[in-house]
């Protein structure tokens, strides 16, 4: 496969989420909060970000093999707003620390400490919270919006004019 993209220059579409690995001690180091980072003991490169360490352990794989001059792309990544009671690090808030993050640091064009100066192609999932879609609580709450096109949190760089991330109706359906 990567091959093919080498052949064709086409990006290897990567999907991190932090917000799967996280736990309450590594939240700030998961949504671009400041934190003291966590030290790769192999690399001996202190993490601010664990995107920058997602996207770095991939790198460094496809790098082994013989195709680190492959370009990789983000074709989803995000943070939920809503999940079960009582988890950690899930509200409008922590989403908009992610997403915020997200933009600013693709943006930046300072790439990862192994990939210095790159900048990644980067798709935020979702647009739309998912109401009506099966599963846990988490699995309906990706969007920016929600159904009825209310803004969930004010991200960096999408949104126009002051948003507020109170609560919507839970119980309404669309």
């Amino acid at each position: 496969m990567l091959n093919f993209h080498r052949a064709t220059k086409s990006p290897f579409i990567v999907n991190p989420y932090p917000y799967f690995n996280y736990n309450p001690q590594t939240l700030n180091y998961a949504i671009f909060r400041k934190n003291g980072g966590i030290l790769d003991k192999y690399t001996k490169i202190r993490y601010t970000n664990m995107l920058d360490a997602q996207l770095d352990a991939i790198y460094s794989a496809m790098k082994r093999i013989g195709y680190g001059d492959v370009q990789i792309m983000i074709g989803e990544t995000g943070w939920p707003t809503q999940a079960e009671p009582g988890q950690a690090g899930v509200s409008p808030d922590y989403a908009a620390s992610y997403i915020n993050g997200l933009i600013s640091k693709v943006s930046s064009g300072r790439g990862t400490p192994l990939m210095p100066g790159r900048r990644f192609e980067t798709y935020i999932f979702a647009l739309f919270n998912e109401n009506l879609k099966p599963g846990p609580i988490t699995e309906r709450n990706w969007g920016l919006f929600r159904p009825d096109f209310s803004p969930m949190y004010n991200a960096l760089g999408i949104m126009k004019g002051q948003v507020g991330t109170t609560k919507h109706q839970a119980n309404q359906h669309y």
